[in-house]
This record gives structure tokens, sequence and C-alpha cells, in this order.
């Protein structure tokens, strides 16, 4: 599978990286807080659905620091994989319950809230943590992801499944991009934490 860049011309913080061979999704430890990390573009306001078919928009992640993935339930390819990525997350970030977990689908006409709901529940998502969100209408979520979220998605062709990111992104407070570490890399557990970590300790108006 491809990786894509999270957007053009904002190089993705990469700094710190020790012991990358001896580390694994299962473990890990926080590294503290990291760089000052580059500001990238603002999220545009969205609406969508929540799991628990409840309206989910922009304005319900203000303030809150928060990653996100992209994934859908049909997927052979890395989503499960993504999935269980976002699970060590929010185990790991189980004494920050204020950060939040966003997982947008990127095939809603399937994906629907009972879809997600079930998925969720396999990866044992906190449904007050951990949000995934669908649309009515395929198009406008994928321009979401692509124009808004700056993730690059292919619609599923002939036999060929979506292709799409396989990074998870990390958005500060004021609804910023900040960073971006590829989902599948066995070291992005330890750099999201320490981004989330830098973050956290940005004062909210900056």
């Amino acid at each position: 599978m491809l990786r894509f860049a999270l957007w053009s011309g904002l190089a993705i913080v990469l700094a710190g990286i020790v012991g990358a061979a001896a580390w694994s999704w299962s473990g890990g430890a926080d590294d503290g807080e990291g760089p000052p990390l580059p500001i990238g573009p603002t999220i545009p306001a969205f609406s969508l659905i929540g799991a628990d078919g409840r309206t989910i928009t922009n304005a319900d992640l203000s303030g809150s620091v928060w990653l996100a993935d992209f994934v859908f339930t049909r997927c052979s390819g890395p989503c499960p994989t993504l999935s269980a990525r976002m699970q060590s997350l929010q185990l790991a970030l189980a004494d920050r319950p204020e950060v939040k977990l966003v997982t947008f689908t990127l095939d809603p006409k399937n994906d629907t809230p009972s879809v997600l709901a079930d998925y969720a529940r396999r990866f044992h998502a906190d449904p007050d943590r951990w949000w995934f969100l669908t649309g009515s209408d395929e198009a406008a979520m994928h321009d979401l992801i692509e124009n808004g979220l700056k993730q690059t998605v292919i619609p599923a062709q002939g036999d060929q499944q979506i292709i799409h990111s396989e990074y998870i992104i990390v958005i500060d407070r004021a609804g910023r991009i900040r960073s971006a570490h590829g989902g599948l890399d066995p070291d992005s557990k330890r750099l999201l934490l320490r981004d989330v970590k830098t973050l956290l300790a940005e004062p909210p108006d900056a």
C-alpha cells in the first residue's frame, strides 16, 4: 500500500526517533514532550453521524487534542491494523480522557452507524473518547478527507478497493493539523504520544 504525504510543503516532524528496533505497538514509553510542532491547515467545519446515531461536528472537538485515522469496515488491507493501532493509543492515553480519537470511514454507503458500532466494539472503543464517523454522501466525505484533512483517498474502481492514507494525524485544540505518522510504522506510537503530550502542554490559546 502506498504511503501518502499529509500536506505538501510542510515537513512531518520526525525528530528524536530512537530505539525503533526495540519498540513495538504493544509497549513503548512516552518520551515526554517533543520539539514545537509545525502549524498546518485548519480542518473545515463538518457535520457527520457517529456510530451511536448522533450528529458530530467539528465544534464537538473544539478545545480537545485529537487523533484521526481513515478506514472502512470491508477493508481487506491495512484497516484492521490501523484500528488496532488506535486501540493501543486509546489504552496508552487512558489517563488523559480529554484526548479524543476519531475514525473517519471512507465508505459511508456501506458503513452505516450500526455497522460502525459493530466494528467499534471489535476494538473495544470507548464511545466517550473514540468516535467512528460516517456521512450520507461518499463524494462529500472524500472531499472532507482530501481537502479538509489533507489525506489521499482514491475511490474503489472495479475490483480495486478504496486506496487511502495510512497516516494517523494529530490535531490541536484549535482544529489545526500539527503532525502525522504512518500508522503501520512500528515507531509511530511513541511519536504520536510524544506529539499529543507536546500539544497538551501548549497554552489553550496558542
